[in-house]
């Protein structure tokens, strides 16, 4: 597996479809992996590339892309997400699980994680800015095989979480729908002037 580009919009024998431009896809990293690649996210101006249970990190140094560490999750990651030096990983049967990159020790440290909730099918993180602490800030999105989105935020002051073990649950939704993918926006700063 690998990061790979075709010749998109092209017909049979390579000549554009209908005006295309003859713009293509070029091969830059090419890797021969145990299985299929089940998630991809970028970290710190590296790739998180989850094959099964192995999370591995790839950094790009003199034109090529270098293993620079990895992390055995315990389960099948189905989804990736990366805020600063964390990255969440979705379980394909249940739960999640927060890692931290170490740039020192060049590798991931298991912060959190929470083994009760179902399929991941998306995840991704955001800082909460207008909590008064801090630590509580980090907050995790789940969207999981029952059509419902899930809220857990990370903390190491409260009691619940087990010094930051377990993420706690902060809010369910059911969607109705599935959710496959989750975009994180910056926003205006509450009560800021509309853009013009």
């Amino acid at each position: 597996a690998g990061a790979a580009g075709g010749a998109g919009g092209a017909a049979e024998g390579g000549a554009p479809a209908g005006g295309e431009s003859r713009r293509r896809l070029k091969l830059l990293f090419e890797q021969e992996e145990r299985g299929p690649v089940t998630a991809l996210a970028a970290m710190q101006g590296m790739l998180l590339c989850a094959v099964g249970q192995k999370i591995s990190i790839w950094k790009a140094e003199r034109g090529e892309l270098r293993p620079a560490g990895f992390h055995y999750a315990g389960f099948t990651a189905s989804c990736a997400a990366t805020l600063g030096n964390y990255a969440l990983l979705g379980d394909a049967c249940r739960g999640l699980q927060l890692v931290a990159w170490s740039k020192e020790k060049k590798c991931f440290e298991a912060r959190s994680q929470r083994r009760d909730a179902a399929s991941a099918f998306a995840c991704e993180m955001t800082l909460d800015e207008a909590d008064p602490n801090p630590a509580n800030g980090l907050r995790v999105f789940l969207a999981d095989a029952g059509r419902n989105l899930r809220i857990y935020s990370y903390s190491r002051q409260d009691a619940e979480s087990r010094s930051g073990t377990v993420l706690l649950p902060r809010a369910a939704f059911h969607l109705g729908a599935v959710a496959n993918h989750f975009l994180r926006l910056s926003l205006p700063p509450r009560g800021a002037p509309p853009a013009a």
